[in-house]
């Protein structure tokens, strides 16, 4: 399904991984040179400033082409119809996979290209649908729909955030398809489906099958992690019930929600050190600050600069403390770099330098008898020739 070339990354998983051996001194420079020569990666994979360079000059590019396409056939008013849109975005869903058959890969090409192929199909999407009932709930189902493709596809991070967003956009909206009861229900039944999602994607991360696709799974995450606390934030919910109600009036459970909004961003962070889990643990700590902000919105206790900055003290003491303590490994825990060995569980750098070391040793096709000549010392002792 994945439109790279899966030896090639494959073998980019094998020289990141190198990378970082050769960085802690695991393996020599010589080890290095040739377990990579024994894994190429062929992809086109330049420097950050090049891949920025080139992304934002294929914008311009196809922003031209499209431009003169479109003028060319501004007589016969097709461009103002939902299938025009959507053979412009045949046209780089196209150039798309050519280039990346080509062997581009995070180039900065096949990135614009995907997000101006994705961003025309949900605009012919929305052209389409645009005058029908139910409007944003078919959007968002067709978007789930095209943004699942475009993930499995290219394994790409943002269209993977894109897919999980309009995936919970699509609960949201059937929720409210059902009317005051759904929408007094939604935030129990987005807490639910975030929490399933996450649940099914953690449980996916280290298997061998979605290898390609960790990156993508790490973003999912990370959005249902924020979905599911944002589900039961107070302002989040007291906003939706002014809008069912059209007024502001006091939330019913508003002890439930305002327990979630305090509590859980502690809960994320209790598990994160628990599990020894970084994601759950930065976004943890990230929302202590969306906590402390919610609680300023409806309790003036403080400003809210000096708020965030009570918070931002607090929390700083606290990695200080927590630094200070963990100079010395303890409990698993430790300021070191971490190995990251999950990403390559199958890994062995060993093996794979005692076998690159190995196999340079020719292949003679038959043995023509014992011969001694070659040597350095006078045949006595064999040199490299031998």
């Amino acid at each position: 399904m994945i439109s790279y070339n899966k030896t090639w990354l494959a073998n980019l998983d094998v020289q990141t991984e190198l990378k970082k051996e050769l960085k802690r001194g695991n393996i020599s420079d010589g080890e290095f040179k040739a377990i990579t020569e024994k894994y190429p990666v062929g992809f086109y994979m330049p420097n950050i400033f090049v891949r920025v360079g080139l992304f934002i000059l294929t914008c311009v590019i196809i922003g031209f082409a499209d431009s003169l396409l479109s003028l060319m056939a501004s007589s016969s008013h097709l461009i103002t119809t939902a299938g025009w849109v959507f053979f412009l975005a045949i046209l780089s869903y196209v150039a798309l996979e050519v280039i990346v058959n080509n062997g581009h890969y995070r180039s900065g090409v096949d990135d614009a290209l995907l997000i101006i192929a994705a961003g025309q199909l949900v605009a012919t999407f929305g052209m389409m649908l645009y005058s029908i009932d139910g409007f944003l709930l078919c959007l968002s189902a067709l978007a789930f729909i095209l943004f699942i493709f475009l993930s499995l596809r290219f394994a790409d991070m943002l269209t993977s955030a894109a897919c999980c967003i309009s995936f919970f956009a699509m609960v949201y909206f059937a929720c409210e398809k059902i009317g005051s009861i759904g929408l007094t229900v939604v935030p129990f039944i987005m807490m639910l489906a975030s929490g399933l999602v996450y649940w099914l994607v953690y449980a996916c991360c280290n298997k061998k099958e979605f290898a390609n696709y960790r990156n993508c799974l790490v973003i999912i995450q990370i959005v249902c992690l924020l979905t599911l606390y944002a589900a039961g934030n107070y302002y989040v919910v007291q906003t939706l019930s002014d809008e069912l109600h059209g007024q502001t009036k006091a939330i019913s459970l508003g002890a439930f929600f305002w327990t979630w909004t305090i509590v859980l961003p502690f809960v994320y962070i209790w598990f994160g050190i628990k599990k020894k889990n970084v994601i759950l643990l930065r976004i943890g700590l990230s929302l202590v600050a969306a906590a402390a902000v919610t609680f300023r919105t409806y309790y003036h206790i403080f400003p809210l600069d000096v708020t965030l900055t009570v918070v931002a003290a607090i929390i700083l003491g606290v990695v200080y403390l927590v630094t200070k303590y963990l100079k010395t490994p303890k409990h698993g825990f430790t300021l070191a770099e971490p190995t990251e060995t999950h990403l390559m569980d199958n890994l062995k750098i060993e093996s794979l330098a005692v076998a690159q070391t190995f196999s340079h040793a020719p292949s003679a096709p038959a043995d023509k008898g014992t011969k001694f000549d070659g040597g350095d010392f006078g045949g006595g002792g064999s040199s490299d020739s031998f």
